[in-house]
């Protein structure tokens, strides 16, 4: 058995069949069962880089330092498993965001979008959404881009004060982080409710 069967069996509850011939599965799953998840699969693919994403390694250690963070995987059968982003807690989005995204500046792995990101539920399931790609207002400056500028640092404590403690600026439709496709309204309201009850998140996503 390959072991990207063994994790879809693992994670089967978890994932969604995205490609719709059983090709490509994604979900967002815990930190300790990103933890679990690498027993089953080999250290070189541990080890690998995909696409200029860190190796899953990096983000299990992540996981074991940081128990509240999500991670979002992509599962493609009989090739490989890819953590595609890290969800992390807003009320932890402070602390964590940008020494994590320095660390991963200085081995040119920086995230290509960092976006906010909420657990919603619609129609008895819980899903988790985005606003769409929408450029510079949520891009991370690279370090190239603000090295010993000041104002581009405060540009991303003000991209963070935004998104933890604002909405006026967030769109109404957002969409399923999974496909990208299915459309959910919210409103600022429910934003905040939604901040408040500890299901929001900063999202840093590889393409």
């Amino acid at each position: 058995m390959h072991f990207t069967e063994k994790v879809l069996e693992t994670l089967r509850s978890q994932l969604v069949d995205v490609s719709g011939n059983g090709a490509t599965y994604k979900g967002v799953i815990t930190a300790q069962q990103l933890v679990e998840v690498a027993r089953l699969i080999p250290k070189e693919e541990l080890e690998e880089m995909v696409n200029d994403i860190p190796p899953i390694k990096d983000f299990v250690e992540l996981a074991k330092r940081e128990p509240s963070t999500l991670f979002l995987v992509n599962v493609l059968m009989d090739e490989c498993v890819i953590v595609e982003a890290v969800l992390i807690p807003i009320d932890r989005a402070k602390e964590l965001v940008r020494p994590l995204v320095k660390k991963l500046e200085k081995q040119l792995l920086q995230p290509d979008e960092i976006l906010p990101v909420v657990e919603v539920e619609r129609e008895g399931k819980k899903m988790f959404v985005q606003p769409p790609f929408i450029g510079k207002m949520f891009s991370w400056p690279t370090m190239a881009e603000n090295a010993g500028n000041e104002e581009e640092y405060e540009y991303e404590e003000e991209i963070l004060d935004k998104v933890e403690y604002g909405c006026d600026e967030l769109p109404v439709v957002w969409d399923d982080i999974l496909t990208l496709e299915k459309e959910v309204r919210l409103t600022c309201e429910e934003y905040e409710s939604l901040v408040a009850k500890g299901k929001a998140y900063i999202m840093l996503w590889w393409d």
